[in-house]
């Protein structure tokens, strides 16, 4: 008797933000809406389907779209409302198979052979999935479902799927999807890639099984050579693939901030950096880690600076955390120009637990305060106690990305 060959499935919520705004506001409901991270902000972060089917995309300008669209619904983005449904679907899927992958924000995939005697089919379970998320997030969230042998190929089904489908790609019918899908639809596949191979005359993932090895290699180097000869027949490439090995350990916690204009005012980018800070230190703290290396990158217009230092100890408190980005990194930059972008990062983590904690009583006093700090913030959340720098005046909050870079940090 033959083997049944693999099976997955790949949940991708339709037009995640916006959607989930009209369930949360039915007032919104079938009108098309421009999401933008906040009121000011001239970038349209996600659309609703109603707006996508008038041509409005992700990173498409807002004052275009207004022009192009002027019924457009402007709305602010809710990262806590969307993160509130993510970890609803995470709880779902993991209640109907331990073989369930978080890929991003609104994505999933789940491996089905496990499963292939609870379920009279890949296309049953899919359905049930389906009805369990309209249960879950309500009647106005819908998503598309694609099933493949693969994970690359489930998302390619889904992609290219219309809204509210479930999409079931035979092995007889693997070909005729990648030859029809476009490079830009592929996992993987960005916008530096589809240019390079744009070149080279590909627009379909099938058309890279014709490329001479020498040409692709010389277009795009030998790993991506091999990861796009994967893809072109239908394989997982190793980004794929790695979701099924365990998390590894965080090596870097960062934040980041692109203002509405250029700024020169000192007071604003040094509050600015202790709020970026405030909020690094948190999820560290939070993991029970700490850093060595500590970075900072200003840029504005056309000009760019950045430094870091490597320290012989370890932090994770916001105070001298903040003396390094501020005091000491900030300070060395002598050629001083208007910032539209702040970003600070700390790296070289390691666990608290295998490093020497300091018995200098200035520190422990640091500690306690810190300790108390979290567990105030445990409960009420980041910036319910802070310092007076935040105290009045607008603070930037935690976002969540799209992939999910600190998942780590927000299952915790």
């Amino acid at each position: 008797m033959s083997s049944q060959p693999d099976m997955y499935l790949h949940i991708d919520i339709n037009s995640y933000f916006a959607t989930l705004l009209q369930q949360e506001t039915p007032a919104l409901r079938g009108k098309p809406l421009a999401v933008v991270k906040d009121i000011g902000r001239t970038c349209v972060i996600a659309a609703s389907k109603e707006a996508k089917a008038l041509g409005v995309r992700t990173g498409s300008l807002l004052p275009i779209v207004k022009k192009t669209v002027p019924q457009i619904v402007v709305v602010p983005a809710d990262f806590a409302l969307c993160w509130s449904a993510t970890s609803k679907l995470k709880t779902l899927f993991e209640s109907l198979s331990p073989n369930s992958e978080l890929f991003s924000l609104d994505e999933s995939f789940i491996h089905f052979t496990p499963l292939n005697r609870l379920y009279e089919s890949p296309l049953a379970f899919a359905q049930k999935i389906r009805s369990d998320i309209f249960t879950v997030l309500g009647e106005w969230v819908t998503c598309n479902i694609g099933i493949a042998r693969t994970r690359f190929l489930a998302k390619l089904a889904s992609e290219t799927a219309s809204p509210d489908s479930i999409t079931e790609v035979s092995t007889q019918q693997e070909a005729v999807l990648l030859a029809s899908a476009m490079c830009s639809d592929a996992c993987g596949i960005g916008h530096r890639l589809e240019k390079k191979l744009a070149a080279l005359g590909v627009h379909h993932p099938y058309q890279i099984n014709f490329v001479p090895q020498v040409d692709l290699e010389r277009a795009v180097g030998l790993f991506w050579t091999h990861q796009l000869r994967l893809m072109a027949q239908g394989n997982e490439p190793l980004f794929l693939r790695r979701l099924s090995q365990p998390a590894q350990p965080m090596k870097s916690v960062g934040r980041s901030i692109t203002g509405w204009r250029l700024c020169s005012s000192e007071a604003m980018i040094k509050r600015t950096l202790y709020n970026l800070v405030a909020e690094v230190a948190h999820k560290i703290r939070r993991m029970h880690l700490a850093g060595r290396q500590v970075s900072l990158y200003v840029s504005g217009g056309d000009q760019q600076w950045s430094n870091f230092i490597t320290l012989p100890h370890h932090v994770w408190h916001t105070k001298e955390l903040f003396y390094w980005i501020y005091e000491y990194l900030y300070q060395k930059w002598e050629e001083r120009f208007p910032v539209i972008r702040l970003a600070v990062r700390l790296s070289l983590l390691e666990s608290w637990g295998e490093i020497p904690h300091s018995l200098l009583p200035a520190w422990q006093k640091d500690e306690a305060v810190a300790t108390a700090c979290d567990a105030i913030s445990a409960r009420y959340g980041l910036f319910a106690v802070t310092a007076g720098i935040l105290a009045r005046g607008h603070k930037i909050r935690p976002e969540v990305t799209g992939f999910l870079g600190d998942k780590q940090y927000q299952f915790l």
